[in-house]
């Protein structure tokens, strides 16, 4: 006797590929989730690295390292004083803090050999859309950090500039005040010379600060946040990063508004002044070639991660309010923050 054997109709056939497709379709945006959910979690691995790295350089000098400095010309930033603490030994002592522009990697030939090749991972956010190694100067080619030092805040209504887009409201409508606010740049074009410096935070320029400074209590003030995402000129991709690298720091011998530096310009460090998650580039005090007004800006969907004072990591939301922002961002405002 024949058996005669079913089989799949083309009907049914087209049926089990559209179904396999929607439940390909619906996995996908739950992968993508999943793996977003490990680089945050690897980025904020990162960020407590460097946080418990400036804990011990103060249990090892009594202070924290200076946000940027001066030395011969272009001094360093806070990377290159944290190095020691983060396994990277060899690459410090392999560098040098004599002779002209040691921060600079275009003008100190030690420091360009020493650096070039070199990718810090721990600098780099893995969410980070951006290439995270680039010449830096000199053809160094080496690590342009995802992350910033938190140099304070910035007082609309005692700066001369007009009201910045997104910035809200102007003068102290917010509540926010600051005293310890300069220009805070003498290059390169307009609408970076529009820019503002704040010395209220953690990492002033050429200053060293224990955390007793940090009179607000270290749970409640920033050290560092993000900066690790395209922001927009026109439809344009500009890259929010620190332009020469992450060794660059100051070449003014000045704190806040006794300041004789050629450039009066600080990299790898912000001035708050606009609200987390800002990605329009024509905005005064942001650029490449430093803005210190460079916003906090990740690729995370709706917010960033921040390293406190305490060392702890914590989330901040894209809707906190500005005024919050910049509280956080001040070691001594007397205005404790909780629940951000």
């Amino acid at each position: 006797m024949q058996i005669k054997r079913r089989a799949f109709t083309l009907v049914e056939l087209l049926v089990v590929i559209a179904i396999i497709g929607i439940l390909v379709g619906l996995l996908l945006p739950a992968v993508q989730a999943a793996r977003e959910a490990a680089r945050r979690m690897q980025c904020g691995n990162n960020m407590k690295q460097l946080g418990l790295a400036l804990h011990n350089y103060h249990d090892t000098h009594n202070t924290l390292p200076a946000g940027t400095w001066r030395l011969q010309g272009w001094g360093f930033s806070f990377y290159y004083s944290v190095l020691p603490y983060i396994e990277q030994g060899a690459l410090y002592d392999s560098m040098t803090s004599s002779g002209d522009h040691p921060g600079y990697t275009g003008a100190n030939a030690q420091n360009r050999d020493a650096v070039n090749g070199v990718t810090l991972s721990g600098f780099i956010c893995p969410s980070n859309p951006m290439d995270p190694n680039k010449d830096v100067g000199g053809g160094a080619i080496t690590t342009r950090p995802s992350y910033v030092g938190i140099a304070g805040a910035i007082d609309e209504d005692k700066t001369s500039s007009a009201t910045p887009p997104q910035a809200g409201a102007t003068g102290d409508t917010d509540g926010f005040q600051e005293q310890r606010n300069r220009n805070g740049s003498n290059c390169c074009n307009a609408q970076e010379m529009a820019g503002q410096m704040s010395a209220g935070g953690v990492f002033p320029t050429n200053k060293w600060l224990s955390f007793a400074k940090l009179t607000d209590g270290t749970s409640n003030v920033m050290m560092i946040g993000e900066t690790s995402s395209w922001m927009y000129d026109n439809g344009i991709q500009m890259d929010s990063r620190t332009t020469h690298g992450w060794t660059m720091g100051t070449d003014g011998s000045g704190t806040t508004t006794n300041w004789n530096g050629p450039n009066s310009r600080q990299f790898n460090v912000t001035s708050i002044r606009y609200p987390i998650g800002t990605d329009t580039w024509a905005l005064p005090g942001v650029g490449s070639n430093y803005g210190p007004n460079n916003p906090l800006l990740s690729a995370h969907p709706g917010g960033v991660q921040a390293v406190f004072g305490d060392g702890s990591v914590h989330f901040i939301a894209e809707t906190i309010a500005m005024p919050i922002v910049k509280y956080l961002a001040t070691r001594d405002d007397g205005e404790v923050v909780n629940g951000f």
